[in-house]
C-alpha cells in the first residue's frame, strides 16, 4: 500500500497552483507520491489527475475524502449520517480508480464559519458524538473491507466538535477491529490542541498516515515543518520510538516558487530529520 515512512505531499486540483510545477517543485524534495485533494467546484477528471503524476513518475497513494460544513458523520441526524457513509463509499471507489486506495476522513463538520470552541465545549460536545461515530466507523470499516480501500479517521483542530484527542480516536478505531480503518495523524491540528509527541504515543498502533505541517500553536495555517513553532526532533523521536510506519505527507500550500526557493536552500535533508524518514 506504501513504502516505508515515505515522504508525500499533496496535490491540490482546481486551484490557483500550476499542478506541473508544483509537482516538479516537491519532487526535488523527494516526494515520490501524493495525496488527491480538489476543489469539489472544479475537480478534475480522473485520466487528467493520473496524467499529471504519470508525467512526473509518481503516483497517488490516496485521496482527502470531500469535508466541511455539508458532512457530519457523527451529527444527531441518521439519515445524514447514512448520507455520509454513500458520500465515503464513492470517495472510496474514487480513490480506487486512482490508485491510492486510502481515504482521509473527517469525523464531524466544521462549526459554523468554523468558529472555535473551548476545550469544555468540545468535550461536552464528544461525549454526546462517540457513540453514533463509533457506530458509523464499523460501518465505514465494512464498506472499506468490500471495496479494498483504507479510511483514515483524522484528528481535528477546536472548529470541529469531535476528534481533537488523538489518543481517543484512536482507540476507538482499533475497537472496530478491521485493518480498513486507521487513523490520519495531522501534526498541526495535534500541536494546535495538546501535545504533538503525547498524540504519536498514544495514537501509535492505529496510524497509517501522517499529515506534516507546521503552525504557531494557535492559527492552522499549514506552514512547512520548521516555520512554527512544533518540535521536530521530538516529533522524530516519538515516531521512532513508536515504530510508526507510514507515508509523511506535507500538507502545505506554499506556492510553487516558495517550495522551488526551500529545495534550492537544503529543505529536503532537513525534513528527512524532522520526519524520520528512511
Amino acid at each position: 500500500m506504501h513504502r516505508r515512512n515515505e515522504l508525500s505531499a499533496t496535490l491540490p486540483f482546481g486551484f490557483s497552483f500550476d499542478v506541473d510545477r508544483f509537482v516538479a517543485a516537491y519532487a526535488r524534495l523527494g516526494v515520490s507520491a501524493y495525496q488527491f485533494y480538489r476543489n469539489e467546484e472544479r475537480p478534475p477528471s480522473v485520466g487528467d489527475a493520473l496524467a499529471v503524476v504519470a508525467r512526473h513518475g509518481a503516483r497517488f497513494d490516496s485521496i482527502h475524502g470531500v469535508f466541511g460544513y455539508h458532512l457530519d458523520p457523527s451529527g444527531p441526524d441518521p439519515a445524514h449520517r447514512e448520507h455520509c457513509l454513500r458520500v465515503y463509499e464513492r470517495e472510496g471507489e474514487l480513490a480506487r480508480q486512482l490508485g491510492g486506495p486510502m481515504v482521509v476522513v473527517h469525523p464531524s463538520a466544521w462549526t459554523p464559519e468554523r468558529a472555535e470552541l473551548s476545550r469544555a465545549q468540545v468535550e461536552a460536545a464528544s461525549a454526546q458524538r462517540w457513540p453514533r461515530l463509533d457506530d458509523w466507523m464499523r460501518r465505514l470499516a465494512e464498506i472499506g473491507e468490500r471495496l479494498g480501500v483504507v479510511y483514515l479517521m483524522e484528528n481535528q483542530p477546536f472548529n470541529c466538535p469531535l476528534g481533537h484527542d488523538a489518543g481517543e480516536l484512536a482507540r476507538r478505531v482499533l475497537a472496530v477491529g478491521s485493518a480498513a480503518l486507521r487513523v490520519c495523524l495531522d501534526t498541526g491540528h495535534a500541536h494546535i490542541t495538546g501535545d504533538l509527541t503525547r498524540a504519536v504515543t498514544e495514537a501509535a498502533p492505529a496510524i497509517a498516515y501522517v499529515h506534516a505541517h507546521d503552525n504557531d500553536g494557535a492559527v492552522d495555517d499549514h506552514r512547512m515543518p520548521g516555520d512554527g513553532t512544533i518540535d521536530w526532533g521530538s516529533f522524530a523521536a516519538a515516531l521512532r520510538r513508536c515504530g510508526v510506519s507510514a507515508p509523511r505527507m506535507l500538507e502545505v500550500f506554499y506556492d510553487e516558487a516558495r517550495v522551488e526557493r526551500m529545495a534550492a536552500a537544503g529543505l529536503g535533508v532537513r525534513l528527512g530529520a524532522a520526519l524520520a524518514l528512511g
